[in-house]
């Protein structure tokens, strides 16, 4: 009765928080503004004139801003009288500050010309507040990656193209941002996958699905490093990864996508299981058009492969749509979706060492049927030059049914959410962000049972320029958090951030934050057999908790050169890890301490004015079970990456290395073999025009590897892609 009353008593006071910021949101909304001036124009590159899509245009000291079109254009209404400092903005550009003043109700039209930069640093990010802002105005560490990177890198796959990103590496199909997640055999994930701001994550498992979105849709990723519970809940525990996709707006344009290659054999005659040419094949397309206030985006993919490995098999499905719609000039309304579905072979594990691509004979043939669903609708609404809100509404359902030799299982997830924040600019140098947000799980599964979970959260940020060059972040967030069994936990986590701008090309950030993170559902109530690993419950699962702290500083001191560097520290208390016995039997149990340190650099070069970029990466780590003094699980130290790009008429040359040091740690194979990952890929694309043909070789030198026990990572495979736009 007591803990029925606690329970009782946190709604209550939640709602009434709930009901206080909707009365705060609608005070605000109702001072909308009458229309006053209108700013319009044209952003084309210097070099070649040509018209420049999703360029970022800001009034600074407002919420109010827009993008360009495919064609360049960009009409931005509804401006109150004033003085503004408008603020051009795109990766790979120098950013145009224009001044302007509003004080009439015509039209003032702008021709601006963007510089391309040498190196592409950076201009805007808007996932790590929750808003827009400038990178370098960021207390805690981000990585951007955009459409440009997959490209260049001739990429397929949105996890390969992370791969090549500082401080990330990958267990498996796990994401790990600076050691965060470990392994966890796919059940809960530390590092929270968003898609336009959207977590896109299966009440079921908890992990994420990297094949929900195919990277011909992405216009950007954002990688925020660092407990990031205070804005986006318990998933973010160790940090987010925000996909970007392209906007539904523009002429009418068809993109299309093909790529086809295949495996070569193995080194080893032993590893030799078939005598066929092992291939695979992907299509995309996707259509964009203007039709009149709308915009409309429709995608459609293909994949499929034999596998390089007995049982890697797969035939994959996806579409997608994002249809906009320019209700006023205050105020717009989109929906987006996407869908994947399809089988794929399943081989977990390897026969033996000597039969490294193969599987054990009882499991061979079989096999997963899976699809997910994305559903969201999103409501932007300017009320006034100091006053943005913004509605969304979600749904994701997850399903997938295993047809193993030992188990024949399925799980259905669906997941409802709701989200409304509010951004405040109080005046030009100070802001505040807030919001709610709720999500309701329903799980139908033969591997955790039937469950409901229900999280309610608030949020608030307060971001202020306290002197001229110095900025301070505050932000809090609340989860209450609910599972049907009884568990109920409620966390509160600060944040605290500070950016001090020494000048122009020297930028100093500091930040400190709690995460935390309930189990998943897997980790809690998985009770099967998964190729010969025997899975148990464990409902007295506590959430894990983190404080994370950052100190770094980067330099741009010309176009040629840019340097970023930061040391962490994460420390864990009740961290959830998986615990296997001397039968192979697997349990999630909690750590009471662990600890993780480390630096992380990034360089990036032109040398000697030439047309050779250079990227490099490098990530140190000392990752801790101070419970036992081990080294923490899955958790490599080092982790470098150096790539080089060459350009020279219409032909650009890449080729990119990849070390991650060995593993010294893990669960359930301790006694086995294990390298270092040290992997070569080339790439080489000609491009004329709306046309581009690209040739890869990954792994040119066939390392050997495993980042998971007794499963090894792609040998070498050759592909050629050919892109076209009309």
């Amino acid at each position: 009765m007591i803990m029925t009353r606690t329970c009782y008593s946190k709604n209550i006071s939640y709602k009434i928080l709930q009901i206080m910021l909707f009365v705060v949101i609608f005070i605000y909304a109702g001072k909308v503004l009458p229309q006053t001036g209108i700013i319009k124009g044209t952003v084309n590159d210097s070099k070649n004139n040509e018209p420049l899509p999703a360029v970022n245009i800001s009034l600074l000291g407002t919420v109010l801003g827009t993008t360009t079109d495919k064609n360049g254009n960009f009409y931005l209404p509804n401006i109150p009288f004033g003085e503004y400092n408008v603020r051009f903005t795109m990766m790979g550009y120098k950013k145009v500050d224009k001044q302007i003043n509003i004080n009439r109700t015509d039209s003032q039209q702008f021709d601006i010309r963007l510089q391309p930069t040498i190196l592409e640093t950076p201009e805007l990010v808007i996932t790590a507040n929750k808003r827009r802002q400038s990178i370098q105005d960021s207390p805690t560490s981000i990585g951007v990656m955009t459409s440009l990177d997959f490209r260049e890198k001739n990429e397929i796959y949105l996890d390969n193209l992370l791969e090549h990103a500082s401080g990330v590496n990958f267990v498996g199909s796990q994401i790990n941002i600076r050691g965060s997640s470990g392994f966890s055999y796919g059940a809960g994930s530390r590092v929270l996958l968003l898609i336009d701001g959207v977590p896109v994550m299966p009440g079921d498992s908890g992990d994420i699905k990297w094949d929900i979105i195919p990277a011909s849709q992405i216009e950007r990723i954002e990688i925020i490093k660092g407990a990031g519970s205070a804005l986006y809940g318990t998933s973010a525990f160790g940090g987010a990864v925000n996909v970007i996709t392209k906007s539904a707006e523009g002429p009418p344009k068809t993109n299309v996508r093909y790529s086809v290659g295949m495996y070569a054999k193995p080194g080893y005659k032993e590893w030799q299981w078939t005598d066929r040419t092992l291939h695979f094949e992907n299509l995309d397309v996707d259509h964009t058009r203007q039709l009149g206030k709308s915009g409309l985006f429709m995608s459609f993919g293909r994949r499929q492969s034999t596998g390089y490995s007995q049982s890697g098999h797969y035939l994959r499905f996806n579409g997608s749509m994002k249809w906009k719609y320019q209700i006023n000039g205050q105020q717009n309304f989109t929906i987006s979706s996407n869908y994947e579905g399809g089988y794929r072979g399943s081989a977990l594990l390897w026969r033996s060492q000597r039969n490294a691509l193969e599987v054990d004979p009882v499991a061979l043939g079989d096999y997963v049927d899976s699809n997910k669903l994305n559903v969201n609708a999103f409501h932007n609404l300017i009320a006034s030059k100091s006053f943005r809100l913004k509605t969304r509404v979600s749904y994701f359902r997850n399903y997938w049914k295993n047809f193993f030799h030992d188990n024949i299982t399925a799980s259905t997830a669906q997941r409802y959410g709701l989200e409304v924040q509010a951004d405040v600019q109080i005046s030009q140098n100070h802001s505040l962000t807030m919001g709610t947000e709720e999500t309701l799980d329903h799980v139908a599964s033969g591997l955790v049972g039937d469950h409901d979970q229900h999280v309610l959260a608030f949020f608030l940020q307060n971001e202020q320029q306290l002197f001229k060059n110095m900025t301070t972040t505050i932000g809090l967030r609340y989860d209450y958090h609910n599972v049907d069994t009884g568990f109920k936990d409620s966390q509160w986590n600060p944040k605290f951030g500070l950016v001090y701008h020494l000048n122009q090309g020297v930028t100093f950030r500091a930040s400190t934050g709690r995460g935390f993170r309930a189990a998943s559902m897997s980790e809690r109530f998985a009770d099967s057999i998964y190729s010969g690993l025997r899975l148990v419950p464990n409902e007295n699962l506590k959430s894990e908790t983190a404080w994370s702290h950052e100190a770094g500083f980067s330099i741009v001191p010309s176009p040629l050169f840019y340097l970023d560097a930061a040391v962490f520290r994460n420390d864990y208390w009740d961290l959830i890890e998986p615990e296997p016995d001397e039968t192979q039997t697997v349990q999630f149990i909690n750590i009471t301490r662990a600890r993780i340190t480390g630096v992380e650099t990034i360089l990036k070069i032109v040398p000697f004015y030439s047309n050779v970029t250079v990227d490099i990466g490098y990530t140190y780590m000392d990752p801790q079970d101070l419970d036992k003094n081990i080294t923490l699980a899955y958790r490599p130290n080092h982790i470098f990456n150096i790539s080089g790009l060459y350009h020279i008429g219409f032909m650009q040359i890449g080729c990119n290395y990849r070390y991650i040091s060995k593993i010294e740690n893990v669960k359930v194979y301790p006694a086995d073999d294990r390298v270092p990952q040290k992997v070569v890929n080339a790439s080489v694309q000609l491009t004329r025009g709306n046309y581009s043909l690209g040739f890869n070789v990954n792994n040119i030198f066939n390392d050997y590897y495993t980042q998971m026990e007794r499963t090894l990572e792609p040998i070498r495979h050759y592909y050629v892609t050919l892109t076209a736009s009309y």
